[in-house]
Order: structure tokens, then sequence, then C-alpha cells
């Protein structure tokens, strides 16, 4: 697919080579022949769209691909993303019918990207008109941000300086967004930089980092020790931030757009060593998020939480009372709401409806556990209401991937 590609550049004269190879405007042509990807990289054959609308009966109405499916992103139960990289390329596609169809949406080829993507981190929609994508510091060149506003037809370009990374990036709506950069200062710790935009990513404004010194004491409140784990912004101006920091977590919230952090108090009891993962948000609310949290202790990994419900005030630390001996097969693991919450380990899926106070285990599904046997690792898992959810499993030996969906629960599942 040729996608138009519009940037105005204002004086980034590291980006002009990404613009001398960029997408021309010309109509689109009916693609005729289903691309190949790599041998190596394949993952499940999934139904595309071509890039014009046929003629009904037309044979070239849709074709088939195989890719690797590094992650995805549901909007709601008929409206997802799912995306992975091929011979450096980004490959996004999109659905409107829950999966039985897809869309491409990528954006140029030319702009090269070395690693997987993570929503989050990476991508960001606020809906499915409205996406960004981070395409990470190359070999000290600008880290560049794409931004749609059609869907992926067209994709301007903008920029964040030489030499940083970006740990966290979340729109609350088309106009205005964070991202959460770094610096590393050594192996551990890393100067943060906080970034702001109320033009879609249009412009960027820094408007807070940590001292970068490791022991000087930041006027914004950030620290330079750890790493991000995860951040979001809620629609009004409070935020927060998880901070993996040696073997504990630490949280930071900030009442200002970012301006300013100070720390958060949780009582997370029992983890001799603790490790967050990114933050989830639940349905319902823009300022309820949990943080998923593995506790690691002489022969299990225990599995808690850390919920809040004003984006990063007060914090609720819950133990799910689940645990494994397994230190390296993370099960995927999401809620809902502060109630309803499903996991997946290497024998099935359960579901609560008490927030992790008890769970039931799903048996319906044999589809479920055969597939986990031959993908045994659950890359993600999310419900986007009571019904539908997706779960991702791979396997790294041949790096191939296996995208799932639920309509009942996660009693039964099918590949998509």
């Amino acid at each position: 697919m040729k996608l138009r590609w519009r940037a105005l550049l204002g004086g980034i004269m590291l980006l002009t080579g990404i613009l001398l190879t960029a997408c021309s405007s010309e109509p689109p042509k009916t693609v005729t022949q289903p691309p190949v990807e790599e041998p190596d990289d394949q993952g499940q054959t999934i139904t595309i769209n071509p890039p014009l609308t046929p003629q009904v009966g037309d044979p070239n109405a849709k074709y088939v691909v195989q890719t690797r499916i590094a992650d995805f992103h549901l909007i709601d139960n008929n409206k997802g993303l799912v995306w992975g990289v091929t011979r450096n390329e980004l490959r996004l596609y999109y659905t409107h019918d829950g999966g039985k169809t897809w869309n491409n949406i990528s954006p140029s080829e030319n702009v090269q990207f070395q690693d997987k993507l993570e929503y989050g981190k990476d991508i960001s929609f606020t809906d499915s008109r409205h996406g960004w994508v981070v395409r990470q510091n190359l070999d000290k060149t600008a880290t560049v941000i794409l931004r749609t506003a059609d869907g992926g037809q067209s994709w301007d370009v903008s920029a964040l300086p030489n030499g940083e990374y970006v740990s966290s990036i979340q729109y609350v709506n088309p106009s205005t967004g964070w991202i959460m950069a770094y610096v590393n200062l050594n192996e551990r710790d890393q100067q943060k930089l906080l970034y702001h935009t109320t033009d879609g990513g249009a412009t960027w404004k820094k408007v807070a980092q940590s001292s970068g010194m490791i022991s000087g004491v930041s006027g914004s409140g950030l620290p330079d020790q750890g790493s991000v784990a995860g951040m979001s912004f809620s629609s009004g101006n409070q935020g927060f931030v998880a901070i993996n920091l040696d073997s504990s977590v630490k949280l930071y919230r900030t009442l200002n757009q970012g301006i300013t952090w100070t720390p958060a108090v949780h009582r997370l009891q029992g983890c001799p060593q603790v490790q967050a993962e990114a933050q989830q948000s639940l349905q319902g609310s823009s300022s309820s998020y949990w943080v998923p949290v593995l506790c690691y202790g002489d022969n299990s990994t225990k599995y808690s939480g850390l919920f809040t419900a004003d984006a990063g005030i007060q914090w609720n630390a819950v133990s799910l009372g689940l645990s494994s001996k397994s230190k390296s097969i993370i099960p995927g693991r999401t809620f809902l709401n502060e109630k309803e919450g499903w996991i997946i380990t290497q024998t099935g899926m359960s579901r609560t409806l008490d927030g992790g106070k008890t769970w039931t285990s799903l048996t319906g599904s044999k589809v479920l556990a055969s597939k986990l046997k031959d993908y045994p690792r659950s890359v993600k898992l999310r419900f986007v209401s009571s019904s539908v959810g997706w779960l991702l499993l791979e396997r790294l030996d041949d790096k191939k991937s296996l995208l799932l969906k639920t309509t009942d629960g996660g009693a039964n599942w099918r590949i998509l």
C-alpha cells in the first residue's frame, strides 16, 4: 500500500533522508499478489483487505499474509490493531470486524525499525483514527514520532532530540499527550525527560527532567535512579510513573501535567525482590489503573498488583493469591475493572470476580490447552468487556506467534 506522506520538519535536518524517500501521493493500486514474509518471521495467517474497495465478486477482494504478530491493542469489541516488524519494516494492521479481515495501515517502509514495538512504549492510539508510533533512537539519530489522524491513510512526522530513547507514551485525547524519554547514565540508572504536546504531536515541549547526575537533586522531583516501567495521565492534570529500582518499585505522582513529581505511598508487603510491569488501564474511568507486580522469592514467583482509582495519588496493594515455580514463563494477566480479571498459566486460564481473592479455573477451551503446549509463552492478555478478549502467544525457538480471541469471557478460544 502506498500512503500519502505529509511532513513539516521545521528545520529538523536529521529527517531529511526520510523525506527524500517518503511515500508518494499517487493513487493506490489494487494488489493482486499477496506479499511474502520471510520464512523465519512467520506467525499466523490473517486476511488482509486490499487498498482499494473492489467490485462485488472481485477475486482480489481479499488476500492473505503470514506475519509474526509482536503486540496488539484492543479498542472495543470489534476494533483493534496488531503489528510486527519484518525486514526492519513496521507491519501495522487494523480490524473493524473483530479480526475477520484487516486493513494495512503501515507507515512508509523507508522508516526503519530494529526492535519489536510495544503498546504504551512505542505505539499509542486514542481511537481508530488517531494514533502515534515511535521509531526509537538509531545510532544517535533523532527519535522519530509518526502520527496519523485518518486511520493510517497518511502519516506525519516529528522528532525528539538526539540521544534520547522513549520508555512511555500516552495520549488522553487526539491533541494532548506525553512522552517519557531517557538517557542511560549506567546499567541501572537513567536521566528521565518528560515531553508534552497539545497539538497532536506536531511539536513537543520538555516540561520536566531529572538531574542527570545520579546523586543530584532534581527540581522536578523525578529521580535518576532506576528505570521507568510505565507512565499514565488522566484526562485532567494528574499522572503517575512506576520505576523499578534495584529490588523495589517506586511510584511518583504529579498534579500539574508533569511539571513536578512527588513520591506516592504503597504498602506492598512480603516481597523481598519486586519488579513492576507496564500499567494497564481499567475500564470505565480515565483515572483507574493497575500495575502488575512480580514478587520473586527463593523458590517461586508470586503475582501481585498495585491499583489506583485517582491517577496515582493513592494506591492499594493486592496479592492475587497465585504463584508459579517457574521464573522463565511469565503468565499473561489482566483486569477489566477492580473486581474482574483473568490470568493465564502453563495449564490454562482462571478468572476472578472479587479482585483476586478467589479464582475459578476456566476449563472449557480445548483449543487453548492445545495451543499452550505449542506456544508456551503468553505475550499479552487483554479484555475489553466481560465477554471479549484477545490473547497473544509465542514460541521463541522458531519466532512464531499466535493470536486467539474469546467471546464468552475466556471459557473458549479460537485462532484469529
